[in-house]
């Protein structure tokens, strides 16, 4: 595994880098895992991508949260602690032992027609495995850690409504780890080698010349030809619709019409 440098932290220790700087790593590990992801649209196997090159164990759980709160899809454990989850056979709640290195996703993920959600779990804690151990990991003799129960010190749960969240430009340390951990799922699942030529070719075929796919904020939602191109992207890659969505725009493959500035890249169907 290619480790994740990094020379500028903030006071949590967490990276301060651009997202393009996360684009390069991601598909550096891609490179070096299977390269061969890199010539043909192809799914990843996320769980073998974790375990055998990452070097994380992969663990499948119920993960415990309150009544009130957002339900956890995720997480990711640093140093040997313990996490609370839910034991369905006996119907109650209990606390498990969970080794250093474990990335646990949670059964909820692997309903019928998620798998897509579950591979972009399983890389978004890749992401905070590869790159935010500073943050979390601790040295087991260290004086005066807390003592962990439930979700401990050296766990970093993730909720499903942050999964696709977009932020703004003044994140906390959570959202800012969160949001890069995000990046390294669609780019480990999605790189660009593969990703805009094959994107760019079924915006054409949808009537954009230029490859870019422009749309206007009343019609996008329901628009046929969008939908159509974003469940060909989910297909080949092994992602959801919505992830391939975002990936779009975020490679600039799909733009507002009030933002585009040449027009005429602008085609009926």
């Amino acid at each position: 595994m290619i480790p994740f440098r990094c020379s500028n932290r903030d006071r949590t220790r967490t990276p301060v880098v651009h997202n393009e700087e996360i684009w390069d790593y991601a598909e550096a590990l891609v490179r070096d895992y299977k390269p061969s992801l890199l010539t043909e649209p192809t799914p990843i196997n996320v769980i073998h991508f974790l375990e055998s090159y990452l070097g994380a164990t992969v663990e499948y759980q119920d993960i415990y949260y309150a009544e009130n709160e957002t339900p956890i899809a995720g997480a990711t454990v640093f140093n040997d602690d313990c996490i609370r989850v839910f034991d369905r056979e006996s119907q109650c709640t209990r606390i498990i032992e969970v080794s250093a290195g474990t990335i646990i996703i949670d059964n909820s993920t692997v309903e019928k027609g998620n798998k897509g959600f579950e591979s972009f779990t399983g890389l978004h804690e890749g992401g905070h495995f590869a790159m935010h151990g500073e943050v979390y990991r601790r040295d087991a003799n260290q004086p005066g850690l807390p003592e962990t129960t439930s979700n401990g010190t050296h766990v970093v749960c993730c909720r499903k409504d942050l999964m696709f969240q977009s932020y703004g430009r003044k994140l906390t340390p959570e959202q800012n780890r969160e949001h890069q951990a995000n990046t390294f799922a669609a780019f480990i699942a999605m790189p660009r080698a593969t990703f805009i030529p094959f994107a760019e070719s079924l915006i054409r075929e949808a009537g954009f010349s230029k490859g870019i796919f422009v749309y206007d904020d009343s019609e996008w939602e329901s628009d046929y030809a969008l939908e159509k191109i974003c469940k060909a992207i989910s297909v080949a890659f092994g992602v959801s619709f919505t992830a391939a969505k975002i990936h779009l725009k975020e490679l600039g493959l799909l733009k507002k019409a009030n933002r585009y500035n040449t027009p005429q890249a602008l085609q009926a169907v």
